[in-house]
């Protein structure tokens, strides 16, 4: 059963987060050293890319920010529809990628298809919005990828939408929504947190979450569900990326760090899934939070504990597997708690895969209107 259900989940999620393809020429990818200072989001490359009938695509390489302040770069995507923009500019979309693994030739820009792999790419172009889609920190670039750190997506996901504007003929303004699924979920929901602060220079509108995925909720997962060992191990490691000083290796097995240098470097998701299920490895020996610096690193991805700058619509496949509709729930109601003004919705015949399908029309429709002024439905009670 349990093999079953790791083949049923790892189906899913490479259906929502496609392997490359292809791995576009390293050189691209590798920043200039020393990187010279310029401000989140300011553009070092692009370089066009085969794009959707009617568009054009480029990939980028931007600038962003680490937790602790340095100056990174990072890499993404841009497509844009053909033709002259109006005027102040198209509004951009900028999408938040679900789990594709934390080696670098896991980023989804390096996929030969990447501008056409974008969810609701064809219906977004048609709509006239620019699509802006972040790999993230270090997935792609040199460093570690802090996967399911949220605070660090969200910036990502913000500072491709500010690099859009810079892209020569994509005619991108600075009215944006953020959509995402699964980890991308998670990175939607904190761009919407941290927009006003981090970046003002954006009217950001409204941000979309498909399964939103939640590190802590993982981690509490880990010891009785043998299915997500090679996500906890990636966690872990997303972890010690972003807080070098918490004690990771305090509630990690032994083989886990071996296993993952072992895969490191040329393992997407379904092999490292793979490798930990073909193993037999149980990840963690310690709860997490019984380790304060791992608790307090935790914490810090944790969604709802600060109220949302912005609308958000939340969409929830009812027989989703991985990311399971009560913690999805859960998540729904300390936002509404906090003030935020959300739109939830649950699909009960989708699961953790299909829910994009299923949702597309509703979320386009609650992105235009985002877009459009429109004022922002709630579902939250009282």
């Amino acid at each position: 059963m349990a093999i079953v259900m790791v083949t049923v989940l790892v189906v899913a999620v490479l259906l929502a987060s496609p392997a490359p393809a292809a791995v576009a020429a390293d050189d691209f990818y590798a920043p200039p050293s020393p990187l010279p200072a310029a401000a989140p989001g300011t553009l070092i490359r692009a370089e066009p890319i085969v794009a959707p009938a009617g568009a054009r695509a480029w990939r980028i390489l931007y600038h962003s920010r680490a937790l602790d302040g340095r100056d990174v770069a990072e890499s993404g995507l841009v497509v844009a529809p053909s033709g002259p923009a109006p005027a102040g500019g198209r509004p951009v979309m900028s999408w938040a990628h679900g789990t594709s693994g934390l080696a670098d030739v896991c980023a989804p820009s390096r996929a030969a298809d990447a501008a056409s792999a974008v969810p609701y790419v064809a219906d977004l172009l048609a709509r006239g919005y620019v699509v802006a889609a972040a790999d993230y920190e270090g997935l792609g670039t040199p460093g570690p990828h802090p996967y399911l750190v949220g605070p660090s997506e969200g910036r990502s996901v913000l500072d491709a939408a500010r690099a859009a504007r810079h892209v020569d003929g994509a005619g991108a303004g600075r009215t944006v929504v953020v959509a995402g699924h699964s980890q991308g979920g998670q990175a939607a929901v904190f761009a919407g947190e941290l927009a006003r602060r981090y970046a003002p220079d954006l009217d950001v509108r409204g941000v979309a979450a498909l399964a939103p995925a939640e590190v802590d909720r993982l981690f509490s997962a880990a010891e009785t569900r043998p299915d997500v060992q090679g996500f906890v191990a990636m966690a872990a490691e997303g972890l010690r990326a972003a807080f070098p000083k918490a004690d990771v290796d305090a509630v990690l097995t032994p083989g886990v760090v071996a296993t993952l240098r072992e895969l490191d470097g040329t393992a997407c998701l379904f092999t490292t899934l793979a490798g930990f299920r073909d193993r037999g490895i149980t990840v963690l020996r310690a709860d997490p939070d019984s380790v304060p610096s791992v608790r307090a690193a935790l914490r810090r991805s944790v969604p709802a504990r600060a109220r949302s700058t912005v609308p958000l619509a939340v969409y929830q496949g009812g027989q989703d597997q991985l990311v399971l509709p009560d913690a999805t729930a859960a998540f729904v109601a300390r936002a509404c708690a906090r003030g935020d003004r959300v739109t939830a919705r649950v699909f009960p015949d989708a699961d953790h895969s299909s829910v994009l399908d299923a949702a597309a029309p509703a979320l386009l429709q609650w992105l235009a209107d985002r877009v459009a002024g429109a004022p922002a439905p709630s579902t939250c009670r009282g």
